[in-house]
């Protein structure tokens, strides 16, 4: 047993019914189900923009029109939130995947990461309801979320997948082999086809150690070598492959913001609708 076997058993999902929570919802349900997982699904009212006089929440709510109290637009949001979790609890019992759901109102993030402590994985969509149809907008909760998480994301895109064939950008660090027993854990519980992608963005270092060290978890995994710019290239070899989620891993540099500021990560984010199970 591996040591994400012996993890918690849970995957938490974070729902506002927005087509990438959705999306992350569909790839948490199919690991639920695979792994024989339950599905812990939240709701969060943000307080912020249900109580502030001065919050724009009409990006985030269907429209209802102008209410006459804070205490009803909270309750427009309670309604909202509602909706979204029958949803999920529906799909879930659907595929006979256990699920319990709870509406909470505070703030978003801390709220997210509170509830998903000790939880296997955390399935969030990248952007809301007000940016559904910006495909470079990663949501302001989502990216403070995706800083602070200390474990696994699932990261919906903008269109739902059945995992057939997995992506593993893999470049040796400790994160990649974190993405890597992810990889090997989907293919063989899924199961599903992996091709492994290795950049070699300059001279140095050689993908050659990095392919091998895959192909040694991974049976009989497709292995590509990529020479150029990282994000690049596993965005072009997860179209070329016909991917269904990009599994990697990420780092979190909590001065710089690093993977917020043009890493490869938040490239990849930007550049795909595919979603990705980031480590």
């Amino acid at each position: 047993m591996t040591e994400i076997e012996k993890e918690a058993n849970e995957i938490v999902v974070a729902q506002d019914g927005s087509p990438a929570a959705l999306a992350a919802a569909g790839i948490a349900i199919q690991i639920a189900r695979s792994q024989d997982l339950s599905v812990h699904g939240l709701y969060i009212v943000d307080e912020t923009l249900a109580l502030d006089s001065y919050a724009d929440y009409r990006r985030e709510l269907h429209d209802n029109g102008d209410p006459t109290s804070r205490a009803e637009l909270l309750t427009w949001f309670e309604e909202q939130g509602d909706v979204a979790l029958q949803v999920l609890e529906d799909r879930c019992r659907a595929a006979g995947v256990p699920v319990n759901a709870e509406l909470l109102a505070g703030g978003v993030p801390e709220l997210v990461l509170r509830e998903s402590e000790g939880a296997r994985l955390l399935a969030i969509g990248r952007r809301g309801h007000g940016h559904e149809a910006d495909p470079d907008h990663l949501g302001g909760s989502f990216r403070a979320i995706a800083h602070r998480a200390h474990l696994p994301l699932v990261i919906g895109g903008d269109e739902e997948r059945t995992l057939q064939r997995l992506l593993l950008a893999y470049d040796g660090t400790g994160h990649a082999r974190s993405a890597l027993s992810w990889a090997s854990l989907l293919q063989r519980t899924l199961p599903a086809e992996v091709v492994v992608v290795a950049v070699q963005e300059n001279e140095l270092p050689s993908t050659s150690e990095w392919l091998a060290e895959a192909r040694a978890q991974l049976a009989g995994c497709q292995c590509l070598h990529r020479v150029g710019q990282p994000a690049g290239e596993i965005l072009a070899a997860a179209e070329d492959t016909q991917a269904d989620l990009i599994v990697m891993g990420h780092y979190r540099h909590a001065a710089l913001l690093e993977w917020l500021m043009g890493s490869t990560v938040d490239r990849v984010l930007r550049g795909t609708q595919l979603p990705v199970l980031m480590t």
